[in-house]
């Protein structure tokens, strides 16, 4: 992420491929992310096109805040956070960050899954290899994540292309999966 703006590739793959992928490269450490996204009966979050979330790693929680700028570019505002409930979140930069964006405060859980996330740094971007547990559901995913401007489509469609795949619209996000799959 740069500048608070999230820049992103991502592709649905089969199995096949990701165990392909995940021996194709290098990736060091996986890391379990447990996501929680929260929105309002109304849906008022993502009717902006956003999506509020706390991140678990371990023990440490990250609070999220995305507010969509185009098909595949976020304002994306983190920040680690000590409380269990959304609503009892007191910083005063996350505060700014619901009135700037509009974001009610009575927020509760709309999905929650994990992640088997690999990661692997190229100089402009990193390349996301995503395995995720939903309630009903696993599926995989390859995300090349933007780190600084420049041609992240055709870099990404040059690992895809050996894969025989090729990116040309982003596949639904993880909080849309989820909720479809809580059904």
């Amino acid at each position: 992420m740069y500048d608070n703006i999230e820049r992103e590739l991502k592709l649905l793959i089969n199995e096949n491929i990701y165990n392909e992928l995940l021996h194709s490269y290098d990736f060091h450490n996986p890391i379990t992310q447990t996501n929680t996204y929260f929105d309002t009966e109304n849906q008022d979050v993502k009717k902006q096109h956003g999506a509020v979330r706390i991140r678990t790693i371990q023990n440490k929680k990250i609070f999220t805040l995305k507010i969509r700028k185009d098909e595949y570019t976020h304002y994306e505002f983190e920040k680690e956070i000590s409380a269990e409930n959304i609503n009892e979140i007191e910083d005063p930069e996350i505060l700014n960050w619901f009135n700037q964006y509009q974001i009610p405060k009575n927020l509760h859980p709309t999905a929650s899954f994990t992640t088997l996330r690999n990661v692997y740094a190229f100089e402009n971007g990193e390349l996301c290899l995503d395995k995720t547990y939903y309630k009903n559901h696993t599926d995989y995913e390859i995300e090349y994540e933007y780190t600084s401007d420049h041609d992240g489509i055709h870099f990404f469609n040059s690992i895809l292309e050996k894969y025989g795949l090729k990116w040309a619209k982003n596949c639904p996000s993880k909080i849309a999966r989820a909720l479809k799959f809580m059904c």
